[in-house]
């Protein structure tokens, strides 16, 4: 039998502490000072923090059964939220092929071969996180060298957007597609001039033709999975995350890994509403059928909304646009979904007591999804619903008012518009403006820090170094008009804590280091906030504590 005692379970002594002790509200109402403590203190009990204060006012606190951790010299943060990524996509992913540090086309290449000539012949070669816009040569890759290099394996390599994905002969003879093949409703199946296939499927509806043929993890895969991202995500920090695009399957093995002890971070799950597999009513008796929606669950694991993806990408021109792309000025890009469907999602989950999160990336798929939301509203108060945009990668001014009003915040990822190499197919004001989270925090939008890895590494303190220089990587470049599009060190912060919570319907409990509050930190060597920007890029987690418990230690 276990014993109670009185004492703290655990005391970090003498960091700087950054306690982001503030609301969601005064974030919006342009607060952005909190109280930041020079030899600290917190201590903790039964998972929830106790004492904030100096060094000095823990003493009391510890007992012979109080882990004490002293950190004189070093910096304490809250426990990273991480308010949009795909963690069972990340997880399963790291067993296969990461074209992530590629910039090389010929190494692709390479790494193919390499993976292929290993693989029994018959068994599937499988990739991520390709990206042609930074290849020294850009030309994407044929057919031909797919199946020249990958001659007797399948072949499925997801881009890094998760839009594209290149497949080889083998693959497409395996999924029965040939040159016939009509394309499916919201995506499209890629074709040579000539009428040939070409080796690209475009949107979820093409990829999953070949997607469903591949063999499937076995339950103790996806476990592993799990397990494997959470020591990722520990690694960086992150202690609660947003895992997007879920399946029923995929949300089970969740609750088991958590049975097994095996989850390590706090996990929220957006059930998918994807156009691959059913159409609009198909989803709405989906939806109907779900006996539980946001909210049901507890602090380690819990449902938190329904996703739907509206639009596609700049990089493929299939985000939709109110103008045409620099690039193609005669093509708005295209939507998977009609206004008057995804307004009946909207409303449908509105009805059931569903969060709703659209991926929304060109402006007219923003208004969209702001239409439906307006509609909602009419149904019940959507206020308290914290429905929101993903990705909303091109802020216009007249959507402001719309948002503040229906109170609809935005998950953004700078690592990803940083590094993506899109800039050069947008006019100059769209590159300045494209998901500038600067303008969000001056607008009075609740602006959450994400990643959408697996399409980019999911390290918060990256996102942080992006959201704050608004650095395009690719090219050298300031995305930003003088400064309105940046963020300073401490709205960074705010992001990755306190905003990342509101979304998940969390932020009376996470994302700050005050007393009562869920004991999730992040203890890194120094202090890289007051230091030179340039320190962000080598800032490494020393400790990542969840619960009162340390779950990473470098």
């Amino acid at each position: 039998m276990n014993r109670w005692y009185p004492e703290a379970d655990l005391v970090i002594r003498h960091p700087k502490i950054y306690t982001v002790a503030l609301t969601c509200e005064e974030v919006k109402q342009g607060r952005r000072d909190f109280p930041i403590i020079e030899d600290g203190g917190v201590a903790s009990k039964d998972g929830r923090i106790i004492a904030v204060g100096k060094a000095l006012e823990m003493e009391p606190l510890i007992g012979q059964h109080t882990q004490v951790i002293d950190a004189p010299g070093k910096m304490l943060l809250p426990g990273f939220v991480e308010s949009h990524m795909h963690c069972t996509w990340t997880g399963n992913n790291l067993r296969n092929i990461d074209f992530r540090p590629v910039v090389s086309r010929e190494e692709v290449k390479r790494l193919i071969k390499e993976h292929a000539d290993r693989a029994p012949d018959g068994e599937w070669v499988v990739g991520n996180s390709w990206n042609e816009l930074v290849w020294d040569d850009p030309e994407p890759l044929t057919l031909a060298e797919l199946d020249e290099i990958c001659p007797s394996n399948p072949l499925f390599c997801m881009r890094t957007c998760f839009h594209t994905a290149m497949v080889n002969s083998v693959a497409l003879a395996c999924a029965g597609i040939t040159r016939d093949t009509p394309d499916p409703e919201g995506g499209s199946i890629g074709h040579e001039p000539d009428g040939g296939l070409d080796g690209y499927l475009f949107e979820n509806s093409a990829m999953s033709l070949v997607q469903r043929i591949i063999a499937p993890l076995s339950a103790e895969q996806r476990i592993e999975s799990v397990e494997a991202v959470g020591a990722y995500l520990n690694s960086l920090g992150i202690t609660s995350a947003i895992d997007a695009n879920l399946s029923f399957d995929e949300m089970r093995t969740y609750l088991e890994a958590k049975k097994q002890g095996r989850l390590s971070y706090r996990a929220n799950l957006m059930f998918y509403l994807d156009s691959a597999y059913g159409d609009m009513e198909t989803h709405l008796r989906r939806l109907e059928e779900m006996d539980c929606v946001t909210g049901f669950g507890d602090e380690m694991l819990k449902l938190n909304g329904v996703k739907v993806t509206l639009d596609g990408i700049p990089a493929t021109y299939t985000a939709l646009m109110r103008e045409g792309y620099k690039t193609r000025p005669d093509y708005l890009g295209c939507s998977v979904w009609t206004q008057e469907e995804i307004t009946r999602f909207v409303c449908k989950a509105q009805e059931l007591g569903w969060q709703f999160g659209i991926h929304a990336i060109g402006d007219a798929a923003e208004d969209m999804a702001l239409n439906a939301f307006e509609e909602a509203d009419k149904i019940s108060p959507v206020w308290d619903r914290r429905h929101y945009l993903i990705h909303y990668q091109f802020p216009r001014d007249d959507q402001w008012e719309r948002m503040r009003r229906l109170n609809v915040g935005v998950t953004v990822q700078p690592t990803l518009v940083s590094t993506m190499g899109e800039a050069p197919q947008f006019y100059e004001e769209q590159a300045e403006r494209i998901q500038s989270p600067g303008l969000m925090f001056k607008n009075g939008i609740i602006c959450g820090g994400g990643s959408d890895s697996p399409v980019v590494p999911p390290d918060p303190v990256m996102g942080m170094y992006y959201a704050i220089t608004r650095l395009d990587e690719t090219t050298g470049n300031t995305l930003s008009r003088g400064d309105e599009s940046k963020v300073s060190p401490l709205e960074a912060l705010i992001m990755w804590t306190k905003n990342a919570a509101f979304f998940l319907h969390d932020d009376d409990r996470l994302g700050s280091i005050e007393v009562g509050n869920l004991a999730d930190f992040a203890l890194f060597p120094s202090d890289f906030i007051s230091d030179d920007v340039e320190a962000y890029r080598t800032a490494k987690v020393e400790k990542t504590i969840l619960g009162g418990t340390v779950v990473y230690e470098a």
